[in-house]
């Protein structure tokens, strides 16, 4: 499974319990739309870190690393390769 999905599944089965009719697309607004919230902004970065072996540094911590989820494995793939 590729970083994207994995994240993807993170979200859509820990966070909305699977409640979403569609699939989560990777350009889809995850903040904006309401879909995560500040609690699980960092409920998602406990799993980034422990998941992929990594330490996102709080610089990283912005918003627009968190809004989609191409912006999350972009993230997630520039610490991978640190």
């Amino acid at each position: 499974m590729n970083t994207c999905n994995t994240i993807r599944d993170f979200i859509t089965h820990e966070m909305l319990h699977d409640s979403l009719k569609t699939p989560l697309g990777d350009d889809d607004q995850l903040v904006d739309s309401g879909i995560i919230d500040s609690l699980g902004v960092m409920n998602l970065l406990s799993f980034l870190e422990e998941k992929f072996s990594i330490q996102i540094p709080d610089d990283d911590l912005i918003p627009e690393n968190f809004a989609s989820l191409s912006t999350i494995t972009a993230l997630v793939e520039r610490q991978m390769a640190r």
